[in-house]
This record gives structure tokens, C-alpha cells and sequence, in this order.
């Protein structure tokens, strides 16, 4: 629930139907979070971001039209302080620093466990800045566990957390 005891909503952007589906049914597991929405591709995830203002964004990394980075990137300059999640098959060097500049907060394989997307999100949903701020998005240090790439200071990961 957010701060008004509203549900959190979640916006799920990926081209895979199925995986869609998958994902909308972990999710709505969770009391206190809604899927208001879902899209096929970047493009899509940029027009259903601003149609429904969500409280966090999921995106897949591998989408037609336009990938995750490229739609964040959009997705961040119009909302800076929009908690964003790249949950993605396609993990290769570099792509945590790559996330992170353009406003991702967590990176997370789709190999780690459902829990550790929870918890990702979860994360990412409790970091949110206040309206207003910057202070989320602009804090240095790119941390891993258990899967996850975290945009915060390394010292706010759960050190029990396992690593795939």
C-alpha cells in the first residue's frame, strides 16, 4: 500500500504474452500491489507509463520497437523518480552501469527466484524519492545480490541474500 493506503501499481512491460501472464499472477500475490497495466514493447511502455502514472515500472531488457534501456531512458527524463525494474534473460558486462544511467534501479535475471523479484521490487518501491527529489536515482554504487543489481549504496543489501 502506498502512503494513502492506496494498492501500488504496477505497470509490466514485455513481449512475451505468456511471460506477461506468468508475472501478472506473481505479482497480484502480493497484497497491497495491482497490475494497472501491461505492454508489448518500449514504445508501448512509454505511452501506458504516462496514460496510467503506475508507482513502479517492470521492464524486459530484449523488446521489439524499442528495448528496456531506451524506453527507461524516456521513462526517466519525464518521471525521474518513477521506481523502474529491468527484468530481463539478457545479462551481459556492463548492463548494471548501463541500467543505472539511465534510471533503473534494479536488474534482475528472470533465472532468480520469484522471492528475489519480490524483493526487488519491494526495494525499489521503498527507495522511491520524495516528490520533488532526485536523491534515489542519483545515489553512487551499483551493488549485486541474489540476483539483483541495486542503484543504491551497496551497505542497503540484505547480506543473507543468495547469489544464483
Amino acid at each position: 500500500m502506498n502512503r494513502w493506503g492506496l494498492p501500488q501499481r504496477l505497470l509490466i512491460a514485455d513481449d512475451n504474452t505468456t511471460g506477461r501472464r506468468l508475472l501478472r499472477a506473481l505479482l497480484e500475490t502480493r497484497e497491497g500491489w495491482e497490475v494497472c497495466g501491461e505492454a508489448e514493447n518500449g514504445i508501448e511502455a512509454i505511452v501506458r507509463t504516462a496514460e496510467l502514472k503506475p508507482d513502479l515500472i517492470i521492464l524486459d531488457l530484449a523488446m521489439p520497437l524499442m528495448d528496456g534501456l531506451h524506453a527507461a531512458q524516456e521513462i526517466s527524463a519525464a518521471s525521474p523518480n518513477l521506481p523502474i525494474v529491468l527484468y530481463t534473460m539478457h545479462h551481459f558486462a556492463g548492463l548494471d552501469l548501463e541500467a543505472k544511467k539511465v534510471g533503473i534501479r534494479k536488474v534482475i535475471s528472470k533465472t532468480a527466484s520469484g522471492d528475489a523479484l519480490m524483493l526487488a521490487i519491494e526495494e525499489a518501491l521503498d527507495a522511491r524519492a520524495p516528490e520533488g527529489s532526485l536523491g534515489a536515482v542519483s545515489q553512487p554504487g551499483i551493488a549485486s545480490s541474489g540476483g539483483v543489481a541495486d542503484a543504491r549504496a551497496a551497505g542497503d543489501i540484505d547480506p543473507s541474500s543468495k547469489a544464483n
